[in-house]
């Protein structure tokens, strides 16, 4: 007796939920790999949907925002779905959280987490720091004091609360620039430990740690019930070590695995741990290959990971 078409239906969408499975489980901790869409920004502005399609033919499942523009018209969920990618997290500035119609349109798009991109110098508090000049803010950034990162953690504590009503988690991305030290304390170290569990979680930027010359396994053992999201970035062997936003990364970046970082053992040390919940992969500065090229190589790298 032949099958029936529904019969055949139900068999073929088995079929592909299992390889769905399948595939999912041969990634680092068993997630789908994501993406952070600045790696892709300029192929953004050529053609949207195009790149989302191509992101998602690679097998990437899941993206990070670099931004969010209010009126939200091009950040629509429809568009993601269509391409089979859901945003997961987005970049803001401290400012950009005073913003209700930001807020609210993070959670149309279906985020889980609004991530602080920089910390914010107490003395710019009452600024639009989002609508500034990256290179104007740069020297402000050389001058940051401890004071200054004990002030954000005030900040991140009373907003991430706030945040959690409208079903949105807070996290702290960090730079090189947070892992200079002041005596015998750490920006980004005192960020965590003054910072409230309930409220703030953290993505650890991995290539942005090992460029301060650190480890990102050692923070990811110390911390680690508070990351909760990794940035996969990896460096060229024989960087120089720097904590300054002005050469951070210039020249530096490769793709995931032809670096300076251990993947394997990292993954290792996440999966002891059992608290990081999403990974991106990120470009920045000057690749040796082309955009696509360049996340096809990270993404078939990790995707392998496990039968390295």
């Amino acid at each position: 007796m032949l099958p029936s078409r529904r019969q055949l239906i139900h068999a073929a969408a088995a079929s592909t939920a299992w390889l769905s499975t399948k595939r999912l489980r041969a990634n680092p901790l068993g997630l789908p790999i994501g993406l952070q869409l600045w790696t892709v920004r300029e192929e953004l502005q050529k053609d949207f949907d195009a790149t989302l399609r191509k992101i998602s033919d690679i097998g990437y499942r899941e993206v990070e925002l670099f931004e969010l523009p209010v009126p939200n018209r091009q950040y629509r969920k429809k568009r993601f779905s269509d391409a089979g990618l859901t945003p997961v997290s987005g970049h803001f500035y401290l400012d950009e959280f005073k913003n209700q119609a930001t807020i609210d349109a993070a959670s149309e798009l279906g985020l889980k987490y609004m991530i602080v991109v920089f910390p914010t110098l107490r003395s710019l508090s009452g600024r639009e720091v989002s609508k500034m000049k990256f290179e104007d803010l740069v020297p402000l950034y050389e001058r940051i004091t401890l004071d200054d990162y004990k002030w954000n953690a005030e900040q991140f504590n009373r907003l991430g609360q706030t945040l959690q009503k409208s079903g949105l988690q807070l996290g702290y991305h960090n730079h090189a620039v947070d892992l200079k030290r002041f005596g015998n304390a750490i920006g980004l170290d005192t960020l965590i430990e003054s910072t409230d569990p309930r409220y703030v979680t953290f993505e650890m930027d991995c290539g942005h740690v090992i460029h301060a010359g650190r480890d990102p396994i050692t923070y990811l053992k110390k911390y680690s019930t508070r990351i909760e999201l990794l940035h996969l970035k990896d460096l060229k062997p024989g960087f120089e070590p720097s904590t300054s936003l002005d050469t951070e990364l210039k020249g530096t970046n490769t793709e995931i695995g032809a670096g300076a970082i251990d993947w394997k053992q990292l993954f290792s040390v996440a999966k002891q741990a059992g608290h990081v919940k999403h990974y991106f992969v990120e470009h920045e500065g000057k690749m040796d290959h082309p955009p696509f090229e360049a996340i096809q190589l990270s993404y078939d790298y990790l995707h392998q990971l496990d039968k390295k």
